[in-house]
């Protein structure tokens, strides 16, 4: 049997999620799968706060696709890249990471600050290196194979 992909669903990608958090202003990294299950956390995240957020991430993945009609884009180009939560003084980019997942960044700052510059285009930068292993397989019912 030939050895499968390392997937974040079977291995532990916290680091590369730690790597995020030490980016200057960046809060928080969540990775989650597409129905909102945390696959990995950052270190300063709590547990709970992290299930929260993968859930709600999904949730605002997900109303992303669906608004892309908006945009007349084809169901080959409804997944978002990117959804950003504009707060004051925070923002939360939600990015496509891998087959099946999505990470939510947090940042401590204004979206037109350099920090959301710099978080963003780190996160890219691990996403496009490291995609196959921020995947994850898909679920099956219990008891099927």
């Amino acid at each position: 049997m030939p050895d499968q992909q390392p997937t974040a669903d079977t291995h532990d990608m916290s680091w590369v999620l730690n790597r995020l958090a030490e980016e200057k202003g960046v809060l928080h990294a969540v990775l989650f799968s597409s129905d909102g299950m945390v696959l990995a956390h950052s270190d300063g995240v709590h547990r709970d706060v992290a299930d929260r957020a993968g859930a709600s991430s999904s949730s605002i993945f997900s109303l992303g696709r669906s608004i892309a009609e908006l945009a007349e884009a084809n169901e080959d180009e409804d997944t978002p890249r990117k959804v950003i939560i504009d707060l004051p003084n925070r923002c939360i980019l939600v990015f496509g990471a891998g087959h099946n997942t999505a990470l939510a960044v947090s940042v401590a700052a204004e979206m037109t600050a350099p920090e959301v510059a710099v978080a963003s285009g780190a996160t890219i930068k691990a996403i496009k290196g490291l995609a196959p292993a921020l995947s994850a397989r898909e679920r099956t019912a219990y008891g099927t194979s």
